[in-house]
């Protein structure tokens, strides 16, 4: 009788025990988002998969990578020199601070521009609540495509024809110094059950494309071929939880 109790204790012990396992907070949060991020005659649309690790105890912060695709388009688009040593003859965190080299900026309008790209993300969060939460991303690294464009190369009051496509390697660096084209978003997010939010923030998207040839030519003899647009827009999205 004494043996037959004990098993039934033990197994209601590791019943209630593993229950209670069951309903522990997930050490993780996996969703899949679309937003679309709206600015002044141009625009894009991402569809993203993120994979966070809740961190600390009480497991209201959370960080983690995912994969992010974008489709960047717009119209009538001026793109300025891009290549950080040209633009403040600085490199590293020092371009935060330093000012541009105006002699050193030309530029490239596009009637028309279409860039996509498919990155590896670096995503931040934090839960107020089990409803509502902030969240940051940022590209890191991978590459772009997409279709040549005609555009006119801008020197003072020189022009010409020239056609470029989109920088095919991305690489988050520090502003002036990253390559390529990269997303990233700051935003808040309401979740309205178990699988659906949405989510209302900034976008601030880069877009670089790279001309047939060294377009430009700076007073002291460098080249380059690399100009970019800075885009900020209103982004607008939602999720779903996996």
């Amino acid at each position: 009788m004494k043996k037959i109790s004990f098993y039934l204790l033990a197994s209601l012990v590791l019943g209630i025990a593993a229950n209670a396992q069951q309903k522990a907070k997930p050490a993780v949060n996996q969703f899949a988002d679309f937003t679309l991020g709206i600015g002044s005659s141009q625009g894009s649309a991402a569809l993203a998969y993120v994979h966070n690790w809740k961190l600390f105890k009480k497991q209201k912060w959370e960080a983690g990578v995912g994969v992010r695709f974008t489709s960047y388009f717009s119209s009538d688009k001026y793109y300025r020199t891009a290549p950080a040593k040209l633009t403040s003859g600085k490199s590293g965190p020092a371009v935060f601070f330093a000012d541009d080299i105006v002699q050193n900026l030309d530029s490239v309008f596009f009637p028309k521009a279409q860039v996509n790209s498919l990155n590896i993300s670096l995503n931040f969060g934090y839960n107020f609540t089990p409803k509502f939460s902030l969240g940051f991303n940022i590209d890191a690294i991978g590459f772009s495509f997409g279709g040549s464009k005609n555009g006119t190369h801008i020197n003072g009051n020189t022009t010409k024809p020239t056609t470029a496509k989109p920088t095919a390697f991305n690489l988050l660096l520090v502003s002036d110094n990253d390559l390529g084209s990269l997303n990233s978003e700051l935003f808040a997010k309401y979740q309205f059950n178990k699988k659906w939010g949405a989510k209302l923030g900034f976008e601030f998207l880069f877009t670089e494309y790279k001309t047939a040839t060294e377009v430009q030519t700076t007073p002291d003899g460098q080249k380059n071929d690399r100009f970019r647009n800075k885009v900020s827009a209103l982004a607008l999205g939602i999720s779903y939880q996996l």
